[in-house]
């Protein structure tokens, strides 16, 4: 079986415009990604798709490995399908987040490690909430899943609800999870979920994982830890600046 992991980088972001390619730390963002990538395991190749010669530039002029596509993907799924198309060979492919730069090789493992396994749901990663401000975020997604694992609903707002319980208490409760947005898919599986229509879910919660639950797909989560610091603010990108020098 034959891995790749595949990092999409647009060059434009509404909150932090051309953050995969500003400097951090001396490299430029996708680069701390890519370097994190290639320390996985039983991976045979990492790349960068993108529809920015800018970026395509940068990751080659760090030794890195691109590919350009089509400009018109609505999101870092479609432009994944768009790879797996061009590279009819591989059979398991990971997306991973170009502003994840302190993400740990260990974490994106657990993905390259399911499909080894025997794995074939679509597989992603969550973590634990842990304050107040995260848990009624609208911009931090939380799940639930079985006892198996398996992912039963996304949202936005905070789940499960804690009926009669003031919300200052809910995470005295239960345990809550803040997705992490980087998923792994069998060949198959992503030619299939890039064909589908968006949902009502999905619009309602503009999350995209909702179209593949609503047509009855699986997706499989497993818990990580040390996840990092994402960057969509300038003030993320100067935390974590911060962090990887040591101050």
């Amino acid at each position: 079986m034959k891995t790749c992991i595949v990092i999409p980088a647009r060059l434009s972001s509404s909150r932090l415009p051309r953050k995969v390619i500003l400097p951090l730390a001396g490299k430029p963002m996708v680069q701390w990604v890519y370097e994190a990538a290639l320390k996985v395991n039983k991976v045979n190749k990492v790349l960068v798709a993108t529809d920015s010669n800018e970026v395509f530039d940068t990751v080659v002029q760090f030794g890195g490995e691109a590919i350009m596509t089509s400009a018109d993907h609505v999101s870092g799924t479609d432009r994944i399908g768009e790879v797996a198309q061009k590279m009819p060979d591989y059979d398991v492919f990971i997306n991973m987040q170009g502003d994840e730069p302190m993400i740990e090789p260990r974490t994106i493992q657990q993905l390259v490690d399911y499909y080894l396994q025997g794995g074939t749901s679509i597989s992603t990663l969550y973590e634990s909430v842990s304050d107040e401000n995260q848990l009624f975020d609208f911009n931090v997604v939380k799940l639930v899943f079985n006892k198996l694992g398996k992912v039963l609903y996304f949202s936005r707002t905070a789940i499960p609800a804690q009926r009669d319980v003031p919300f200052k208490d809910w995470l005295k409760k239960t345990n809550y999870w803040r997705h992490i947005g980087l998923y792994g898919f069998r060949r198959d599986t992503l030619y299939q979920i890039c064909q589908l229509k968006q949902s009502g879910l999905e619009q309602s919660e503009v999350l995209e994982q909702l179209r593949w639950l609503e047509n009855g797909y699986d997706i499989h989560a497993f818990e990580c830890q040390n996840h990092g610091i994402g960057v969509d603010t300038q003030e993320d990108l100067e935390r974590a600046e911060k962090k990887i020098l040591g101050l």
